[in-house]
């Protein structure tokens, strides 16, 4: 209120002198405002000397921070020429102090973006990506720092005790502490996801009865999207605690199909159709030559039945579906070549 009615008797008691203040207060922030990016730019280009190109010196993290501070540093000079009450410019202080808070915080968060120009160097000295999954997670930890240490900050300068409030929450201590057991583990769990690597982003795993490509992986959990475009959230204890099939880390596929002839099939046949799929697949390329093992697999009351078995060195799961599908069309066209019947369509075990 107080701040509400220094405003009020300001404008309701203005002189010649205010006016002509309050006019050079809008020349210091336009001037500011229209100048802003050029010292902005200045200013990054000093520590950033060696840097020609322009586009990259706006793309550094601090360029926006520091455009925004000479707008707010406009403002602020401009409310000083006024000659504003003092509990009312003492508040205006104070929001200037948490603007330059808010933008030095903001400047340091985005130098920790797994994107920006530290990180890429990083990326470069260890041999990361830019997707890496410990560039993420670590930047994830770095920029929660940050806004820890500046909420603290923001804190002390809004005028509360940091120590009464530590008090306070001493006297609820226990609750608390059983209430942070689940992200402690949750959190602990994350880094040794990290550590020893099962997973990383872009991965496609496969958990108890949730399946799908990971998207990222932060402090606490992990998110996956599945087939249905769903996004599944898992605590990171629950990962390290279950088993887990990571399918993008296999180095081949198997492909298992089993064919049924007629009965009365003579064996000349069969022997001359073995032969004619190990030759035509022997010639495939994508086919790992040395895994391949069809044979006379079994006599049963509904047929004979040959098994086909080999892997190949195509890994993703559309291309492997391609192929698949391929491989069917060729075996089927040898056998109807070879005069030979199937009892029943062919029976493809889950690869």
């Amino acid at each position: 209120m107080k701040f509400i009615s220094g405003i009020l008797n300001f404008f309701t008691s203005l002189t010649f002198e205010n006016i002509l203040d309050i006019e050079i207060g809008l020349i210091i922030i336009v001037f500011f405002k229209i100048f802003s990016s050029f010292f902005a730019y200045v200013l990054v280009k000093i520590f950033n000397f060696k840097v020609k190109d322009k586009k990259l010196i706006k793309k550094n993290c601090f360029y926006k921070p520091l455009n925004s501070f000479f707008v707010v540093l406009g403002f602020y000079i401009g409310f000083m020429s006024l000659k504003l009450p003092e509990n009312v410019f003492a508040i205006i202080t104070k929001l200037f102090r948490i603007c330059i808070i808010l933008l030095v915080t903001k400047g340091f968060a985005d130098l920790f973006n797994p994107t920006s120009a530290t990180f890429s160097k990083l990326g470069q000295k260890f041999h990361f990506n830019q997707n890496d999954t410990t560039i993420n997670f670590f930047s994830k930890i770095a920029k929660a720092l940050i806004f820890i240490i500046s909420g603290f900050i923001l804190i002390s300068e809004l005028g509360y005790n940091l120590g009464g409030l530590a008090t306070g929450l001493g006297i609820s201590s226990v609750v608390i502490a059983l209430a942070a057991q689940d992200v402690a583990k949750s959190f602990l769990a994350g880094i040794s996801i990290i550590s020893d690597k099962p997973f990383e982003i872009g991965d496609y795993i496969l958990v108890n009865s949730f399946e799908g490509t990971v998207e990222d992986i932060t402090f606490r959990t992990t998110r996956i999207r599945d087939t249905e475009n769903q996004i599944i959230v898992l605590p990171n204890s629950i990962l390290t605690s279950t088993n887990i099939i990571n399918s993008t880390k296999r180095e081949k596929r198997r492909f298992y199909l089993l064919l049924t002839l007629e009965i009365d099939t003579p064996l000349e046949k069969i022997s001359d159709l073995i032969e004619k799929f190990k030759f035509s697949l022997t010639n495939y390329p994508n086919i790992i030559k040395d895994s391949i093992k069809i044979f006379f697999d079994t006599i049963s009351s509904d047929g004979i039945n040959l098994s086909i078995d080999f892997y190949t060195n195509l890994t993703d799961y559309v291309e492997f579906m391609k192929f698949k599908e391929q491989i069917n069309y060729t075996l089927l066209e040898i056998t109807h070549k070879s005069n030979v019947n199937l009892l029943q369509p062919i029976c493809l075990k889950k690869s």
